[in-house]
Protein backbone atom coordinates (compact mmCIF):
# COMPACT_ATOMS: atom_id res chain seq x y z
CA UNK A 1 0.00 0.00 0.00
CA UNK A 2 2.88 2.40 0.67
CA UNK A 3 3.94 2.10 -2.96
CA UNK A 4 0.64 3.68 -3.98
CA UNK A 5 1.04 6.77 -1.77
CA UNK A 6 3.61 9.49 -2.29
CA UNK A 7 6.10 9.86 0.59
CA UNK A 8 5.02 13.47 1.19
CA UNK A 9 1.38 12.40 1.51
CA UNK A 10 2.31 9.62 3.91
CA UNK A 11 4.28 12.07 6.05
CA UNK A 12 1.26 14.38 6.26
CA UNK A 13 -1.04 11.48 7.15
CA UNK A 14 1.35 10.28 9.86
CA UNK A 15 1.54 13.75 11.36
CA UNK A 16 -2.14 14.68 11.13
CA UNK A 17 -3.76 11.20 11.19
CA UNK A 18 -4.71 11.38 14.86
CA UNK A 19 -6.36 14.75 14.26
CA UNK A 20 -8.32 13.41 11.28
CA UNK A 21 -9.55 10.43 13.32
CA UNK A 22 -10.66 12.74 16.17
CA UNK A 23 -12.47 15.01 13.69
CA UNK A 24 -14.23 11.98 12.22
CA UNK A 25 -15.38 10.98 15.72
CA UNK A 26 -16.67 14.51 16.33
CA UNK A 27 -18.50 14.53 12.98
CA UNK A 28 -20.09 11.14 13.74
CA UNK A 29 -21.26 12.43 17.11
CA UNK A 30 -22.80 15.57 15.60
CA UNK A 31 -24.48 13.50 12.88
CA UNK A 32 -25.99 11.15 15.48
CA UNK A 33 -27.11 14.13 17.57
CA UNK A 34 -28.87 15.74 14.60
CA UNK A 35 -30.36 12.57 13.12
CA UNK A 36 -30.84 10.17 16.01
CA UNK A 37 -33.96 9.63 18.13
CA UNK A 38 -34.03 9.57 21.95
CA UNK A 39 -30.92 8.14 23.58
CA UNK A 40 -28.94 8.25 20.31
CA UNK A 41 -29.39 12.04 20.35
CA UNK A 42 -27.69 12.37 23.76
CA UNK A 43 -25.08 9.75 22.92
CA UNK A 44 -24.25 11.76 19.80
CA UNK A 45 -23.62 14.96 21.77
CA UNK A 46 -21.48 13.08 24.29
CA UNK A 47 -19.50 11.54 21.43
CA UNK A 48 -19.10 14.96 19.79
CA UNK A 49 -17.75 16.48 23.03
CA UNK A 50 -15.28 13.62 23.49
CA UNK A 51 -14.22 13.98 19.85
CA UNK A 52 -13.72 17.74 20.26
CA UNK A 53 -11.46 17.18 23.27
CA UNK A 54 -9.48 14.53 21.42
CA UNK A 55 -9.18 16.88 18.43
CA UNK A 56 -7.72 19.62 20.64
CA UNK A 57 -5.07 17.27 22.02
CA UNK A 58 -4.29 15.81 18.59
CA UNK A 59 -3.73 19.26 17.06
CA UNK A 60 -1.29 20.11 19.85
CA UNK A 61 0.61 16.84 19.28
CA UNK A 62 0.76 17.46 15.53
CA UNK A 63 2.12 20.98 16.05
CA UNK A 64 4.73 19.58 18.46
CA UNK A 65 5.99 16.87 16.09
CA UNK A 66 9.01 17.89 14.04
CA UNK A 67 9.24 17.26 10.31
CA UNK A 68 12.12 15.39 8.75
CA UNK A 69 14.47 12.68 9.90
CA UNK A 70 17.32 13.15 12.33
CA UNK A 71 19.82 10.63 13.56
CA UNK A 72 19.19 8.83 16.81
CA UNK A 73 16.39 7.36 18.88
CA UNK A 74 14.43 8.97 21.72
CA UNK A 75 12.81 6.89 24.45
CA UNK A 76 10.86 7.96 27.50
CA UNK A 77 10.86 5.12 30.02
CA UNK A 78 9.94 5.29 33.70
CA UNK A 79 10.40 9.05 34.02
CA UNK A 80 13.66 9.22 32.08
CA UNK A 81 14.35 10.79 28.71
CA UNK A 82 16.87 8.69 26.82
CA UNK A 83 18.53 9.80 23.60
CA UNK A 84 20.90 7.52 21.74
CA UNK A 85 22.57 8.97 18.68
CA UNK A 86 25.53 8.26 16.43
CA UNK A 87 27.66 10.99 18.03
CA UNK A 88 26.51 10.79 21.61
CA UNK A 89 23.46 10.80 23.75
CA UNK A 90 22.50 10.39 27.34
CA UNK A 91 19.81 9.93 29.93
CA UNK A 92 18.13 12.59 32.07
CA UNK A 93 15.44 11.89 34.64
CA UNK A 94 12.43 14.21 34.47
CA UNK A 95 12.67 14.73 38.24
CA UNK A 96 16.23 16.05 37.84
CA UNK A 97 15.56 18.44 34.95
CA UNK A 98 16.53 22.03 35.62
CA UNK A 99 15.85 23.75 32.28
CA UNK A 100 14.20 22.99 28.93
CA UNK A 101 15.37 25.11 26.01
CA UNK A 102 14.99 25.18 22.22
CA UNK A 103 18.17 25.72 20.20
CA UNK A 104 18.53 28.88 18.13
CA UNK A 105 17.85 27.04 14.85
CA UNK A 106 14.91 25.16 16.42
CA UNK A 107 16.36 21.74 15.55
CA UNK A 108 17.33 20.60 19.06
CA UNK A 109 15.83 20.37 22.53
CA UNK A 110 18.43 21.39 25.10
CA UNK A 111 17.68 19.67 28.39
CA UNK A 112 19.77 20.63 31.43
CA UNK A 113 19.87 18.55 34.59
CA UNK A 114 20.42 19.76 38.14
CA UNK A 115 24.08 18.75 37.99
CA UNK A 116 24.68 20.97 34.95
CA UNK A 117 24.73 18.23 32.29
CA UNK A 118 23.15 19.37 29.03
CA UNK A 119 21.62 16.84 26.64
CA UNK A 120 21.00 18.01 23.05
CA UNK A 121 18.13 16.01 21.54
CA UNK A 122 17.25 16.44 17.85
CA UNK A 123 13.57 17.34 17.51
CA UNK A 124 13.16 15.10 14.46
CA UNK A 125 14.79 11.96 15.92
CA UNK A 126 12.81 8.73 15.90
CA UNK A 127 10.47 8.56 18.90
CA UNK A 128 10.09 12.34 19.26
CA UNK A 129 6.35 12.05 19.90
CA UNK A 130 7.06 10.59 23.34
CA UNK A 131 8.58 13.90 24.43
CA UNK A 132 5.19 15.65 24.25
CA UNK A 133 3.83 13.70 27.21
CA UNK A 134 7.15 13.86 29.05
CA UNK A 135 7.34 17.64 28.75
CA UNK A 136 3.65 18.02 29.62
CA UNK A 137 4.38 16.29 32.94
CA UNK A 138 6.83 19.03 33.97
CA UNK A 139 5.44 21.11 36.82
CA UNK A 140 4.51 24.59 35.58
CA UNK A 141 5.24 24.03 31.87
CA UNK A 142 3.23 26.41 29.69
CA UNK A 143 2.32 24.19 26.70
CA UNK A 144 0.85 27.06 24.62
CA UNK A 145 4.15 28.95 25.08
CA UNK A 146 6.07 25.87 23.95
CA UNK A 147 3.92 25.51 20.81
CA UNK A 148 4.21 29.25 20.02
CA UNK A 149 7.98 29.06 20.38
CA UNK A 150 8.11 26.11 17.99
CA UNK A 151 6.01 28.00 15.45
CA UNK A 152 8.29 31.08 15.52
CA UNK A 153 11.15 29.32 13.77
CA UNK A 154 14.84 30.28 14.07
CA UNK A 155 15.97 32.91 16.56
CA UNK A 156 19.27 34.67 17.30
CA UNK A 157 19.88 32.52 20.41
CA UNK A 158 18.49 29.54 22.30
CA UNK A 159 15.11 30.14 23.96
CA UNK A 160 14.11 28.98 27.42
CA UNK A 161 10.78 27.15 27.53
CA UNK A 162 10.69 25.93 31.11
CA UNK A 163 12.78 26.26 34.25
CA UNK A 164 12.40 24.46 37.56
CA UNK A 165 11.09 26.66 40.31
CA UNK A 166 13.69 27.16 42.99
CA UNK A 167 12.65 25.95 46.38
CA UNK A 168 13.85 27.77 49.45
CA UNK A 169 14.61 25.85 52.57
CA UNK A 170 12.80 26.96 55.68
CA UNK A 171 15.23 27.78 58.44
Amino acid sequence: MTLFWRPEALAILRRWGETLAALALTALGVWWALQGPGPVYWLGWILALIGAGLTWGAVQRARFTARGDAAGVIEVIEGEIRYFGPRGGGVIALDLMQTLMLSADGAFWLVESLDGTILAIPRAAKGNKALFDAFAALDGLDMPLLLRTLAQGPAPRARAIWQRRSQRLLT
